[in-house]
């Protein structure tokens, strides 16, 4: 939702595939969500031409680096 919000001004009006190893992220756009805040970050997705792609985490490395930087490692 934040990255949508920061590259409005690039993406809006363009098809855009979004991979992400965030499974329900992918129901929030193929089903009617049941509570008042999953239907307004459905609202949300709709302004956009989002087609979510559901990678599991061992196939999603991009995420999975990205999601350590800064991290220390212990050797």
């Amino acid at each position: 939702m934040w990255a949508l919000g920061r590259f409005r001004n690039i993406i809006f009006g363009a098809p855009v595939t979004v991979f992400c190893d965030h499974n329900p992220l992918k129901y929030l756009t193929e089903s009617a969500p049941k509570s008042a805040k999953l239907t307004s970050c459905s609202l949300v997705l709709q302004e956009y031409d989002l087609i979510i792609e559901y990678l599991r985490d061992a196939s999603n490395k991009v995420a999975d680096c990205v999601s350590r930087l800064g991290c220390d490692e212990e050797t």
